[in-house]
């Protein structure tokens, strides 16, 4: 990267007066990095002003402190990184640096809309919310968000948070970075009332203004319809919506990203299989219910060493759902994807709080690791995941 460039990113992160965070992202191609993601935002440490440093790798986050000096030169070992998207947010707009695949940088730089955002040094600071009354009236108003002067309905907060959570971790994967101009395809399978399925449609088209498009997918023809009247009532031309399973959906070209938020048991396997099968960029999950590995878990014999602990049957439950899980993870690792299972929203808001965030970073099979660590958990507790039943070859063939 040219000096003109790093001071320009220098400028903005180091603006002690405006700036609210910088993410840097995904690897340049040929190189290699220690951590998939960087995040740094400004925060109060015993009265004094310090960045933290937030690193990520497929396993686990590392945070730490600078005070202004040892920033700085922190900054620098970033910018001397080979990452290939770097998105800076300051008080009055953003820069957004782009590596091709030769390395060549392109810069995008814009104002921001509206009210500036505010600085909170906090540690334990609320979230930022992405939609808000002041940026996303128009849409909250019309998903009977917004109370009459214009603040949140309390009977409807939790909506509001899963929202604005759900959002959050779409941001977070960077996926939609590089490549700003080109159109994007989201399918969301089981959409249900579309209250996610229209906030994504609203937050790229509106607040990224990115060319993309939205369809949500659901077996019930009714709700279909009443959703299709909304998209028609709101100008969202580029929202639509089909009736029929996840099976049944056809596209002439692969989607740009895979959702499926609370899919009853193998449903959200067969959501996240047809996102593989097509080499979507991203795929997100938020699981439901959870029947078919239990199944196979009371047909045989447990880890001895878990055999008292499942012997509980709330227990053996929730054990049946974070292995299967944890398989799910497991296999989108072989199959390319940078997969972590994280929160979706704080279990005071929703029960069903685990989301499955899975980003495109490579092809199938590239490390041994994944295969490996695979077949030990299939081993140790005797089972094969219906996801792998779905897959076939095209995930076998790895191991």
């Amino acid at each position: 990267m040219e000096e003109a460039h790093k001071n320009k990113i220098r400028a903005r992160v180091l603006n002690r007066g405006t700036f609210v965070r910088a993410v840097f992202s995904g690897c340049q191609k040929g190189a290699a990095l220690d951590w998939e993601k960087v995040v740094i935002r400004p925060v109060e440490v015993r009265s004094a002003y310090h960045l933290q440093f937030s690193f990520f790798d497929a396993r686990k986050d590392v945070s730490k402190n600078f005070n202004t000096e040892d920033a700085a030169s922190k900054l620098d070992e970033m910018t001397n990184l080979p990452f290939r998207n770097i998105f800076i947010e300051n008080t009055d707009g953003s820069l957004q640096v782009n590596f091709s695949r030769k390395g060549q940088a392109t810069f995008h730089e814009r104002r921001a809309a509206g009210a500036p955002t505010k600085i909170d040094l906090s540690h334990n600071r609320e979230k930022r919310r992405i939609l808000t009354p002041q940026n996303a009236g128009s849409f909250l108003e019309a998903a009977g968000i917004l109370t009459r002067d214009g603040g949140i309905k309390a009977d409807v907060r939790n909506k509001y948070v899963q929202i604005n959570e759900f959002l959050r971790l779409v941001e977070e994967t960077g996926a939609f970075e590089e490549s700003r101009e080109a159109p994007l395809h989201i399918v969301d399978f089981g959409c249900g009332s579309a209250h996610l399925t229209f906030a994504l449609y609203f937050y790229l088209r509106h607040i990224l203004n990115r060319d993309a498009r939205v369809t949500g997918v659901d077996i019930k023809p009714d709700l279909m319809a009443r959703h299709r009247e909304t998209a028609k009532r709101l100008g969202w031309d580029h929202a639509t919506f089909e009736t029929g399973s996840i099976s049944d959906y056809q596209t002439s070209a692969a989607p740009d990203m895979v959702v499926a938020l609370h899919a009853c048991d193998t449903a959200t396997d067969d959501a996240i299989a047809q996102g593989i099968r097509w080499g979507s960029k991203v795929i997100l999950c938020a699981p439901c219910c959870q029947h078919e590995l239990q199944t196979q878990m009371a047909q045989t014999d447990l880890p001895e060493a878990m055999a008292s602990l499942l012997g509980h049957g709330i227990l053996f439950e929730r054990m049946g759902d974070l292995l299967t899980d944890s398989f799910r993870a497991a296999i989108l690792r072989i199959m390319g994807y940078r997969a972590d299972i994280t929160q979706f929203v704080p279990i005071e808001h929703t029960a069903k709080n685990l989301m499955i965030r899975a980003v495109k970073t490579s092809e199938p099979g590239k490390n041994t690791r994944w295969p490996e660590e695979y077949r030990n958990l299939k081993a140790q507790w005797k089972v094969t995941p219906y996801l792998e039943k779905l897959l076939g070859g095209n995930l076998t063939r790895y191991f």
